[in-house]
């Protein structure tokens, strides 16, 4: 006889990875109270707590049926990825969804090389608007033309249903927060309070996030440039950069100062000379 969960697979178009598992990082390790939690959010799904929560989401109207088994499974999946990244102190999950889609085998790859993770944000926002297991929120930086990390956090409604304790919530709090000042006073910093703290460790994630993405991208339109620079002479390149060096200090972006000046152009020709002529990697220059 058939089994049930493939004959409801069948009735859903397929995926590319219809079975997701969360994949450890080999190089990241993470807390005890983590991995407890990775231990109790084992197969939620098919638990009576989580069923518990899909008639409470029925019953106000905001859930017709539960989830569809692929869904389930993505939930399942996500759950392990985010109880192994979740940081009690800040009580939030560090990495970006584009990294927890990626360990869990759900990100998918366009031939233009374009990253799609709908599963995985469909699947958060589920379990933050249907559920209330967890809060989620995606902002988007025009600056690095990406969506940087995501807010989530978890409910006391999860914790419940895992059965977690707020005690012991509470306790991998205080145990986080005593070993980040520990290591503040070992580097002759003054203690801070949880709050500060939590606040630091979630910016700090953050805006590491954005200076990468901002170097890539500054990196990616000196490659885009110098494919067009392949084709000018150096004087052509030396009277552009003059240009743009003219207009830059005339924007108060660049001092004016003539020694400043005509270092900067002799720096940034050599680096349009070197990128144009074929002699860069995926790394910038120096």
């Amino acid at each position: 006889m058939t089994d049930k969960n493939e004959l409801s697979v069948c009735q859903y178009r397929q995926v590319k990875n219809p079975n997701p598992v969360f994949s450890v990082p080999e190089e990241k390790g993470t807390l005890a109270f983590c991995r407890k939690l990775m231990e109790k959010a084992d197969g939620f799904t098919s638990r009576f707590d989580f069923l518990m929560h899909v008639a409470f989401a029925r019953s106000i109207g905001k859930r017709r049926r539960k989830p569809p088994v692929l869904r389930c499974r993505v939930i399942d999946a996500l759950l392990q990825a985010m109880c192994f990244h979740y940081d009690p102190l800040a009580n939030r999950v560090a990495p970006s969804i584009t990294t927890i889609a990626i360990e869990c085998g759900l990100a998918t790859e366009s031939e233009r090389g374009n990253l799609s993770i709908t599963r995985v944000s469909r699947a958060l926002q589920s379990l933050d608007e249907d559920f209330g297991l967890i809060t989620y929120k995606s902002e988007y930086d025009p600056d690095i033309g990406c969506n940087v990390p995501s807010d989530i956090q978890f409910t006391p409604a999860l914790f419940d249903a895992l059965d977690v304790s707020p005690e012991a919530v509470a306790a991998a709090r205080r145990s986080s927060y005593e070993k980040e000042n520990q290591k503040r006073e070992k580097e002759g910093l003054p203690r801070l309070d949880v709050e500060t703290l939590a606040s630091k460790a979630f910016n700090f994630v953050r805006e590491r996030f954005r200076q990468y993405h901002r170097e890539c991208r500054e990196h990616g339109l000196k490659r885009r440039r110098a494919r067009r620079d392949a084709e000018r002479s150096r004087k052509d390149i030396e009277i552009i950069v003059k240009r743009e060096l003219t207009r830059e200090i005339a924007q108060k972006r660049f001092p004016a100062d003539k020694d400043a000046v005509f270092g900067e152009i002799a720096r940034r020709v050599k680096e349009r000379m070197i990128l144009s002529r074929g002699n860069y990697t995926r790394l910038a220059p120096s």
